[in-house]
């Protein structure tokens, strides 16, 4: 991964250290079926990638939805919207796009993974500093707290509290200032290879990518599917 020693490690919040419980397909289905919405798992995770790829094809130039409250309501809003219209649900009132809101919006709905202690653990033995970048509402930092993760991490930068999204390379360098890590010593981990492989490597970090389902066999960098994977891969 390069000749320099790794001294920070930046960590993704979203499908990289936390996740919806029991997962984001069988919560959202549920939510789904309470609301008279049968729908295919397979269509969902299909619909949901394709959706996903569209914003963050809208990211690479400047879109944002994250850093203001209302701003990001609207833009969950409509995404659930557009994401139950394909699965079939063809009511208008909104009720079912915002009770999706609602779930997904409260942090008793979510969990950490389970590689997630055991390799900020190892980190911490070996003396490495680590931090969070992420494209998340202000509640982060609360769920974070609840779930006892708060202890490992010495710098937040949330885009909720920002004016910067990944994958700009300004939410990097934010993180870099606060926390005063050079680039060339500093890993960014998370499982988008456009907001976080990419806006990482163009902050000058290192970058590694998150693929815990398989999603990107083709991918060119570096790549695990369990965070323990990574302290095998620094010097």
């Amino acid at each position: 991964m390069g000749e320099e020693r790794t001294e920070f490690v930046f960590f993704d919040a979203g499908e990289t250290l936390i996740h919806p419980l029991p997962s984001f397909p069988e919560l959202f289905l549920s939510v789904c079926a309470e609301n008279g919405l049968e729908a295919d798992l397979d269509h969902l995770r299909t619909t949901t990638r394709k959706l996903m790829a569209g914003v963050e094809d809208r990211q690479r130039y400047g879109y944002t939805f994250s850093n203001e409250a209302s701003k990001s309501r609207r833009f969950w809003l409509d995404f659930y919207g557009s994401l139950v219209r394909e699965l079939g649900y063809a009511h208008e009132d909104g009720l079912l796009p915002e009770a999706l809101y609602q779930t997904f919006s409260d942090p008793s709905n979510y969990g950490e993974y389970h590689d997630v202690r055991e390799t900020m653990e190892e980190f911490r033995r070996r003396g490495l500093r680590m931090g969070l970048i992420s494209n998340f509402e202000t509640w982060l930092e609360d769920l974070l707290e609840d779930l006892g993760l708060m202890e490992f991490l010495e710098v937040l930068v949330i885009s909720g509290r920002e004016e910067y999204e990944k994958p700009h390379p300004r939410i990097y360098e934010l993180a870099l200032e606060r926390s005063g890590a050079d680039p060339g010593r500093s890993l960014h981990v998370g499982d988008s290879p456009i907001s976080d492989y990419d806006g990482a490597r163009d902050a000058g970090m290192r970058a590694v990518l998150l693929d815990r389902w398989g999603r990107f066999p083709d991918f060119e960098g570096e790549r695990v599917q369990d965070l323990r994977e990574l302290p095998g891969l620094l010097h």
